[in-house]
């Protein structure tokens, strides 16, 4: 066990439970910056550390009821499929140019951060929009009228595949960019339900890319074990704490902490 690493867990462990963050887009990045893990390890050692957590949230809103299950299940259909695509790519350019895989996978981690940041900040101008735009124009909700996501289902997995590419190259963006999503397409669920479908999504999602990854000899197990053992309890008492902190400063801030880490991979 490698105490650094477990020290890095509890924070970012803290952090996830104090805002609802996805690891993805602050673990990678300071295994990277700060402990100087190859990114090509620290992306599939992430993806296969953050499965485990999405595993047990996901079961964890299955058993409440929270997750609309077609609707994750159509994201997967799309996400699964391009992810392993994206690892795929990774292995195809480390196979055949073993130097420029890195330097690929620092510039990509460094825009999908940067897209993810900027997500992150305008949040509550999209969920704001989003809610209006799916309002009847009479303020009257009637059981027959349907949201974007029911009538065009097919939509889902194109998003899904997007998102799901991403997640395989970088490991960002599992959590972010899917949740904004589903607020454009169901702007009537309520939070829960939102946020029960994306991380159960996420589980599927992310199981798939940490395989593949594993299948690829980019998980480095004895550090993500590490990883796990401080970020278990950094989650619980994030989790505890969250009531009690301004959610827009702490939005804001992780938000500045991404787009300068993404800056800096660039």
């Amino acid at each position: 066990m490698d105490l650094r690493f477990s020290l890095i867990g509890l924070i970012i462990g803290f952090l996830i439970g104090l805002t609802g963050m996805g690891g993805g887009s602050l673990m990678t990045p300071v295994m990277i910056l700060v402990m100087g893990v190859k990114p090509i390890i620290a992306v599939g050692t992430d993806l296969a550390y953050g499965a485990i957590t999405k595993i047990i949230g996901g079961g964890t809103h299955w058993r409440q009821g929270t997750v609309h299950r077609k609707s994750a299940y159509l994201l997967g259909a799309g996400s699964v499929p391009a992810t392993l695509l994206g690892v795929g790519v990774v292995s195809v350019i480390r196979r055949d140019h073993p130097t420029l895989v890195n330097v690929f996978l620092l510039h990509a981690i460094g825009w999908v951060l940067i897209l993810v940041a900027l997500v992150l900040v305008l949040k509550p101008a999209l969920t704001a929009g989003m809610k209006r735009w799916g309002q009847p124009s009479n303020g009257d909700f009637r059981d027959g009228i349907q949201e974007l996501g029911d009538r065009k289902p097919w939509i889902l997995p194109i998003i899904g595949a997007v998102v799901g590419l991403l997640v395989g190259l970088t490991s960002v963006g599992s959590g972010t960019l899917i949740i904004v999503s589903l607020l454009f397409l169901y702007p009537r669920w309520e939070s829960k339900d939102l946020v029960g479908t994306d991380v159960f999504h996420a589980s599927i999602l992310v199981s798939a890319a940490s395989l593949a990854q594993l299948a690829a000899g980019n998980v480095n197990v004895p550090m993500m074990a590490s990883l796990l053992i401080g970020s278990v309890p950094g989650v619980l008492l994030g989790s505890r704490l969250a009531l009690g902190f301004p959610e827009q400063f702490l939005r804001i801030s992780l938000a500045s902490v991404m787009l300068i880490s993404g800056s800096k991979l660039l």
